[in-house]
């Protein structure tokens, strides 16, 4: 009986406030939906984070602090469609449509990161760890690529990146023992993306100025290396050929007329040995006597090279007369008698040992000026040819180069790319260039000229003729080396 008067006391007590009386039931706010975006096909939420992957197989990450309008944060390209994400213990694995498994963590900045098992571990193991040292070594590195021999293919996927240790021995002092050691180098040579795996094995490509040599280590690194197309380092060859043909398509005369360049060169240590014949005219029918052969002995660094050289030079061109001869070369009078006429015709020739001096600013294999210039000891000291060259580096595997040059009655101005075919500069790369562009060569004697007889003589001299074929070509070179 006394418990029924206490709950009537309070009953009646609350409904007694006024406030009370007035209370109407409260809604809950409605919650905000989570606005997915549109490249996004599979997706986990990470706290404030969301996780997706896109159809184009990479992983991207999302700020949803505001889940109306997500914030791109991210992004990694795993190398293969995402069928899956799923969540363990913190850790999202991506399972891909090759039902490959990679595991990720994220950064405070939403960046993922990816995690690698030294093996198969148990399902109570917990998150993976990221593995560290050695994973495998190299086992040929040939034509740019690498093959890599894995201790455990389960660790590595294509789109990780690895870094390349060098095992080439060198001699330094042990700082324990003070006594000095030969020792590997373990000096990082190159880093490069695995581009296909399989069973122990993975294969990777070299940057420009990257090195690898069979047995040198690898193992994973945390970040892309910016790779400088610009200013890399000369690979590891010695040797190089070059040829290049410019067949030409003559104006106003039918010829069949090329400028072209042959030439060979050695890399030492710290120096650089090279031989030319450049340029190399030919014309046929009305004839093109042009030879310039030298060779440089230049010091040579990854991003300089500056050289002198000695060789032999020889133009000759057609004249009207020994007036039209320029100071260094000799005029020669050729008379033939013709109907009773004499007709006469001069060639002027430019000929001697010749000295040269070359140089180079930038890298072999990446942006580069090269400058080179021929002087004729012809009667003093007498201007012969001069040409330059600028490489500017696209991509990978591509570069466009512009040049030109001329002397006496000689031009060439040509614009084109240099495609690497095999490897990206060491070697047995093969470098492939091809062009368009204009040039000029001397002919030996005037033609297409016309005949007019000098008053109260029985001689007649050429007017109105031409001592040049000039025109539009083609460019076309191959680089080999050894």
């Amino acid at each position: 009986m006394k418990q029924r008067i206490v709950w009537l006391s309070v009953l009646t007590g609350l409904l007694s406030v006024p406030a009370l009386a007035q209370l109407a039931p409260v809604s809950a706010p409605a919650a905000v939906e989570l606005t997915v975006p549109s490249d996004v096909v599979s997706y986990r939420v990470l706290g404030a984070l969301l996780v997706g992957a896109t159809r184009s197989g990479k992983l991207v990450t999302y700020d949803i602090a505001n889940r109306a309008a997500p914030v791109r944060k991210a992004e990694l390209d795993v190398g293969a469609p995402i069928a899956e994400l799923r969540l363990a213990d913190g850790v999202l694995l991506a399972v891909s449509k090759d039902n490959s498994v990679r595991a990720f963590l994220f950064g405070d900045d939403g960046a993922p990161i990816a995690l690698h098992w030294s093996g198969a571990a148990p399902a109570s193991a917990g998150p993976a760890v990221a593995r560290k040292g050695a994973l495998g070594k190299v086992v040929e590195a040939k034509r740019g690529n690498l093959l890599i021999e894995l201790e455990d293919a389960a660790g590595v996927v294509p789109g990780d990146i690895l870094l390349v240790r060098s095992r080439a021995k060198e001699v330094k002092l042990n700082p324990f023992t003070g006594v000095e050691e030969e020792t590997a180098t373990n000096a990082p040579t190159a880093v490069v993306e695995v581009i296909r795996v399989e069973g122990t094995r993975a294969v990777a490509e070299l940057n420009r100025g990257d090195v690898a040599m069979p047995g040198d280590t690898v193992e994973l690194n945390d970040h892309r290396r910016e790779v400088s197309r610009q200013f890399p380092a000369r690979s590891d060859y010695t040797q190089w050929a070059r040829a290049t043909l410019r067949p030409m398509a003559n104006i106003g005369a039918i010829d069949i007329a090329s400028l072209t360049d042959l030439a060979w060169g050695y890399y030492g240590s710290w120096f650089h040995v090279q031989v030319h014949i450049a340029p190399l005219g030919i014309s046929v029918p009305n004839g093109s006597d042009l030879f310039n052969a030298h060779a440089i002995f230049a010091y040579s660094s990854d991003f300089a090279e500056f050289g002198l050289g000695v060789g032999y030079f020889r133009e000759t061109w057609g004249a009207y007369s020994a007036y039209d001869c320029t100071t260094g070369s000799t005029a020669s009078l050729a008379s033939t008698s013709v109907g009773g006429y004499v007709s006469q015709a001069t060639s002027c020739t430019k000929s001697g040992p010749s000295f040269v001096q070359h140089l180079r600013l930038g890298a072999i294999d990446g942006l580069n000026v090269r400058v080179t210039n021929t002087t004729v000891i012809s009667d003093g000291f007498r201007f012969g040819y001069f040409d330059a060259s600028l490489d500017i580096p696209i991509t990978r595997t591509l570069n466009v180069y512009g040049l030109g040059g001329g002397g006496t009655n000689i031009g060439i101005g040509e614009f084109g790319v240099r495609t690497y075919l095999r490897g990206v500069g060491g070697h047995e790369t093969i470098v492939l260039t091809t062009g368009v562009g204009y040039t000029a060569l001397p002919t030996s004697t005037v033609y297409g000229a016309q005949t007019q007889t000098i008053p109260g003589t029985s001689t007649q001299s050429y007017v109105n003729g031409s001592n040049q074929v000039a025109g539009p070509h083609f460019a076309l070179g191959v680089e080999y080396r050894l």
